[in-house]
Formats: C-alpha cells, sequence, structure tokens
C-alpha cells in the first residue's frame, strides 16, 4: 500500500514538472516571437538560448546558426571601421543569409557598394576573353608561316580589331578599379588586378606581334628596293643632267611601287585596323612608318638629294627589319575559365554579390 502511494506521487511530481515545462517552452517562444518582431539579434539570441535549454533538439542548431551570424556581423562591423570593405562584404553577407537582420543587411550594404565594381567588372571581361580566338597560338602560327602577301585582308583586319577590342574592356575594368574608393587591397583583389594587367598587356602584344611581322617583310623588300633605286640613280646622275636623270628614273619608281603595292595595301589595312579612334583613322605608329615608305618610293625632295639620303633611310627602315619576340601566352589567359579557376577567392565575392544584386540596385545604406 505505501509503495503504490509512492508510485502515485512520483507520478505526480513528473506531471507537474512536464507541465511546468511546456508553461516554460509556451513563455519562451513567447519572447522569441517579440524578439523576431522588434529584430533584436541580441534579444532574439537570449530567447533561443532559453529554448535551446526547453527543447534542444529543435532549437540547438537554430542557436548556434544564430550566434554565428551575430559573430559575423560585429566582425564586418570591425572591418568597415577599417576600410576593408572585401573581408567584411564576406563576413555580412553570410551573416544575413543566415540571419537576416536589420543591422546585418546595413552592413551588407555599406561594404558591398564600395566593392560592386568586382561584379560590375564581369561583363566587360567576359566580353574581353569572347572575343579572343580559341586557339590564339595556331592563329599566331598561320600567320609566322605565311607570307604577308598572302594574308587574308579580311580575316586579318576581323582579327586585329577583336584583339583591339578585347583589350580595351580589360583597359575600360582596370579604369573602373582606379575609381574605387576602398582603403585596404586584400592579396586576393592584387593578384586579380596584377592579372589583369598582365593579361592587357599579353593581348597588346599579340596585336602589335602581328603588325611587326608585316612591318618586317615590308622593311626587308623596301630595304631591297631602296638599294637598286639609289644606285640606279647614281648612275644616272654621273651620266647625264638631273632633270633627264629623274625622267628616266620615273619608270622605275613606277615599277618599285608596283612591285610594292601589296604591302602599302597590307600596313595602311593594320594601321586603320589597329586603331583605337576608329573614324577611318590610322593608328599612331603609321605616319612614321608611312614616311619611310614615302621617301624611299616617292621621293618629294630634289631628285639629286635621293642618293644622298640613302643612309638616312636605311637607318629608318633598321628600326623595322628586326624580328620581334613571339608574345608569351603565359603572361596572361587564353580563356575564362582557366582565369576564374586561378582567381576563386575573387569569384566567390563575385558570387555573393550576385545574389546580392537586387539589395545593392534597390537599397541604399544608411550615412
Amino acid at each position: 500500500m505505501f509503495y503504490c502511494a509512492k508510485s502515485y506521487v512520483v507520478v505526480l511530481a513528473l506531471l507537474f514538472l512536464a507541465s511546468c515545462s511546456r508553461v516554460d517552452l509556451y513563455f519562451a517562444k513567447q519572447e522569441y516571437q517579440k524578439a523576431l518582431s522588434n529584430n533584436q539579434p541580441k534579444e532574439i539570441v537570449n530567447a533561443l538560448t532559453v529554448l535551446a535549454e526547453l527543447a534542444p533538439e529543435t532549437y540547438q542548431v537554430k542557436l548556434n546558426k544564430t550566434q554565428s551570424a551575430l559573430e559575423q556581423f560585429e566582425k564586418a562591423k570591425a572591418y568597415i571601421s577599417e576600410n576593408n570593405f572585401y573581408l567584411a562584404f564576406n563576413l555580412a553577407h553570410d551573416s544575413y543569409r543566415a540571419f537576416p537582420a536589420k543591422e546585418s543587411k546595413e552592413a551588407l550594404l555599406q561594404s558591398g557598394v564600395k566593392i560592386r565594381y568586382l561584379l560590375d567588372s564581369q561583363t566587360s571581361i567576359s566580353r574581353s576573353f569572347r572575343l579572343l580566338p580559341k586557339s590564339i597560338d595556331n592563329v599566331i602560327r598561320q600567320y609566322e608561316n605565311k607570307p604577308v602577301t598572302e594574308w587574308d585582308l579580311i580575316e586579318l583586319n576581323s582579327l586585329i580589331e577583336q584583339l583591339g577590342a578585347s583589350a580595351k574592356d580589360i583597359s575600360s575594368t582596370l579604369k573602373l578599379i582606379e575609381r574605387k574608393d576602398s582603403a585596404i587591397l586584400p592579396p586576393e583583389i592584387n593578384a586579380w588586378i596584377s592579372a589583369l594587367k598582365r593579361q592587357e598587356l599579353m593581348i597588346n602584344n599579340i596585336q602589335e606581334y602581328i603588325v611587326n611581322l608585316a612591318l618586317f617583310e615590308s622593311a626587308n623588300v623596301l630595304e631591297k628596293l631602296n638599294s637598286k633605286l639609289t644606285q640606279d640613280s647614281i648612275n644616272l646622275l654621273a651620266l647625264v643632267r638631273e632633270e633627264l636623270a629623274e625622267e628616266t628614273m620615273r619608270p622605275n619608281f613606277a615599277r618599285a611601287i608596283e612591285e610594292y603595292q601589296p604591302y602599302f595595301d597590307l600596313n595602311e589595312n593594320l594601321a586603320l585596323a589597329s586603331s583605337p579612334f576608329g573614324n577611318n583613322r590610322h593608328a599612331s605608329w603609321y605616319e612614321g612608318w608611312h614616311s619611310v615608305e614615302i621617301n624611299v618610293l616617292k621621293p618629294k625632295k630634289a631628285f639629286a638629294k635621293y642618293p644622298e639620303t640613302f643612309n638616312q633611310r636605311t637607318r629608318r627602315l633598321g628600326r623595322f627589319n628586326k624580328k620581334t619576340i613571339a608574345p608569351d601566352l603565359k603572361q596572361g589567359y587564353t580563356s575564362l575559365s582557366s582565369f576564374i579557376t586561378n582567381h576563386q577567392a575573387v569569384y566567390s565575392l563575385v558570387a555573393k554579390l550576385k545574389k546580392d544584386r537586387m539589395l545593392l540596385n534597390y537599397s541604399k545604406p544608411s550615412t
């Protein structure tokens, strides 16, 4: 009889404790909902701490996640105060996505607007890589192994224009970066910027190399014509007066111009295609080069002076008749995928910026 009474007391005690736990859990949930509605992270953590003690299987994971988000937000605030917007955004994004508190959103916006150029630059960078030929090394070898008079001018113009546009896209990205107002650049961003500068240099070197291949072969032809026309002029001037010598040499110059005409056309095409100005304007290198062509084939000074200026023409041609070194394609990247692979830290930020694009576009951080 005594044993039954004791068991009855234990049962009552357990029921009482269970009832109290349910009551405590009810009020704890009420506090949690209140903290959520007020959007107060610290109050939410406090409420979740109580709930995790009462019902750990339901609330412990949520508590851990919220505490981590709060810690990330506090670190993000500290980085913002140090003008380290890259680390700040990384933490603020993770904090806001784990727990969308007003404060973490504010930190996300404050840091995100400072580094959104990483997102804005992607269009130009992607287009730059699309403009590059898929097998640029094979393209370069094709031009190296074929006489310039056999080059297809339409294909050549297209290639040179594509290279120019590709380099211009990288250049516009670098100018966008220069306008940023971030005080601290982490190593990953510095490495990314350095890679973009090398990429621009590589593309410009490819374009310059193809132009120089044409000028090298053209200069060799001009050297031979320069020597022959000069020697013929010397021989005639030694026999007859200047006017008659000049008259006699005119067919020689006409034949030389006809022989050289494909090179005239090639180099002018290259000058127009490689010009950054457009509107049928020549590239900056063309004026100096074309004056050499004219001095050899269409002299404007007194004819007697033509042999005397032979050495001057030869020296000027000597600047172009040296083979240039082929561009180092390892200096940059030939595909966007390899560029992204080598700068994963930056593109991790870009991915987060893409997720937050709408927030950054339509929300403004408080000042």
